[in-house]
């Protein structure tokens, strides 16, 4: 996702006029004619353009590469057109699945419940959900058509908020998609200013915009369709800006090389009264000395007034608190070529770990193989077993192990793969991390895990989708074979030296199962 994307991402179904799940006619064909000419009108663009780049000769000129090119763009529009008929028809038919099934359910006499569907059903009032809810509906569609397309759910959710847009509010700028006349963007913008309208406000903006959208560059077509929203918004502007600081936020994201950004979301007096304040220090008594840009000496004043307080005020209270993994072979050979690993982020010049780990209040010992870089177990010296075990999965996992998920270890809690009340038990074969959220999914929406002698989790999901999730500390995935159930990370000999440098007093099996 582009920081672009990301600055200005603020889509919410919930401001489009559109009618519950199950109930949106377009997605309920009448007979399997009707269906039948939708397919066809789906792909048949699509399919008439990748036979004519097939068909073609082999670029011979410049004019003839860019007139391919031209078609490809088109190809991969209409694909995209195709997309969001099928995020919407997926979502609809589950949506109307459910409903059938609950009024099956009212209306006849209680069937037998499965031991599964009673575990399922106890874990959903557990964690206070309906799995009829139309919420509930589209958070397990997006997290499966994630796994699916392997993107994230934030990507998903946002290709199913624009599907939704162009499937049920703006067919035509969806027809228009579907033939490449407009850009994927164009497409984009045009539900997202869809937002806070009237049905027949969107009508009106959809006439007014197709055209330019047909000829018009994605940056231009973007200005005209939010000049267009602000005229058609019933909202005041004082209206919306209330509304609007509802929505203030701190967030952050990765960067490359050891890198990170931050955004402040918040009313605009106060990030410029942020801003203004960092500049002001950030021009005072300037240090000939000093070869930082200004650019650069802004950054800094407002890194150091949050971690070490304004000049001169004393400090914060505040310490910061980072988790660092520092492979200690690669410490010892090449510090400057190595990299250690960052929670949350991933990895980072070992120079730089190393400056950090010289004021750690504390240190965790990690035996990991040398071949994966799988971690294989923690030091136990005055650890509890249930202690030890979570600092195994948190070096071992990193994150969520839910497919896709990125959710920090520290965020997380210890799962038993296995439930407890199947006779799983908590050992490092049978736990993983996962955050609350997908811990719902696992135990109340269907989604099943199983652990993999290798040390990775097999998932399926509730339609039948298989993902393999390894551990966030293994390097060479090529040597954790799935097929063949072979376990490369498993074979280490754990000597009596060994135990002695992770400081084991114990068997580890005993501790941590």
């Amino acid at each position: 996702m582009s920081i672009q994307r990301l600055f200005t991402n603020d889509d919410d179904e919930h401001r489009l006029p559109l009618n519950p799940p199950g109930t949106r006619d377009l997605s309920h064909l009448d007979g399997p004619f009707s269906a039948a000419i939708e397919h066809d009108n789906n792909y048949a663009q699509a399919l008439k353009i990748v036979t004519t780049l097939h068909q073609a000769r082999p670029t011979s000129s410049p004019s003839q590469g860019l007139a391919q090119l031209q078609l490809i763009a088109q190809a991969r529009r209409a694909l995209d057109a195709a997309e969001a008929v099928e995020l919407t028809n997926c979502e609809e038919t589950v949506a109307q699945a459910f409903a059938e099934y609950t009024a099956e359910a009212a209306s006849t006499a209680p069937a037998v419940e499965t031991e599964r569907q009673r575990q399922q059903r106890i874990s959903a009032h557990y964690y206070g959900v309906d799995p009829a809810s139309a919420q509930i509906i589209t958070s397990n569609l997006v997290a499966e058509a994630a796994v699916a397309m392997r993107e994230t759910e934030e990507k998903t959710r946002t290709k199913l908020f624009t599907a939704k847009g162009l499937r049920y509010l703006c067919p035509q700028t969806l027809a228009a998609l579907s033939r490449g006349e407009i850009t994927t963007k164009a497409a984009q913008e045009m539900v997202k200013q869809t937002q806070d309208l009237a049905p027949e406000a969107i009508a009106r903006m959809e006439n007014t915009l197709l055209p330019v959208a047909k000829t018009a560059s994605d940056a231009s077509f973007s200005q005209r369709a939010r000049r267009l929203h602000d005229k058609l918004n019933p909202q005041s502007a004082a209206e919306r800006h209330e509304t609007a600081a509802e929505g203030r936020c701190l967030t952050h994201w990765n960067e490359a090389d050891g890198m990170a950004a931050l955004k402040l979301y918040a009313p605009a007096p106060d990030i410029y009264a942020i801003i203004n304040t960092v500049k002001a220090f950030a021009e005072q008594d300037l240090d000939p000395g000093d070869t930082r840009t200004k650019a650069q000496r802004s950054a800094d004043i407002l890194r150091d007034a949050l971690l070490d307080g304004w000049p001169a005020a004393g400090g914060t209270p505040l310490k910061p608190r980072v988790v660092l993994t520092i492979p200690a072979v690669q410490a010892l050979a090449n510090p400057k070529r190595g990299l250690a690993e960052l929670e949350g982020y991933g990895p980072i010049p070992l120079g730089v770990a190393l400056k950090l780990a010289k004021n750690a209040p504390s240190m965790l010992r990690v035996l990991t193989d040398p071949w994966t870089g799988a971690v294989i177990d923690v030091g136990r010296a005055k650890y509890r077993p249930s202690k030890a075990l979570k600092d195994l999965l948190m070096v071992r996992d990193q994150c969520c192990r839910f497919p896709g998920c990125r959710r920090t270890a520290e965020s997380c809690e210890v799962d038993h793969i296995d439930d407890f009340a199947k006779g799983g038990h908590a050992s490092r074969s049978n736990s993983q991390l996962l955050c609350k959220r997908h811990q719902m999914f696992k135990h109340a929406l269907g989604w099943q895990s199983v652990s993999r002698p290798d040390g990775s989790v097999s998932w399926r999901t509730p339609h039948g989708l298989n993902y393999v999730s390894v551990p966030g500390s293994v390097e060479n995935v090529g040597s954790f074979e799935h097929i063949h159930d072979r376990t490369p990370a498993l074979e280490v000999d754990l000597t009596d030296r060994v135990r002695r440098v992770l400081g084991w007093t114990d068997p580890p099996d005993q501790l941590a199962g």
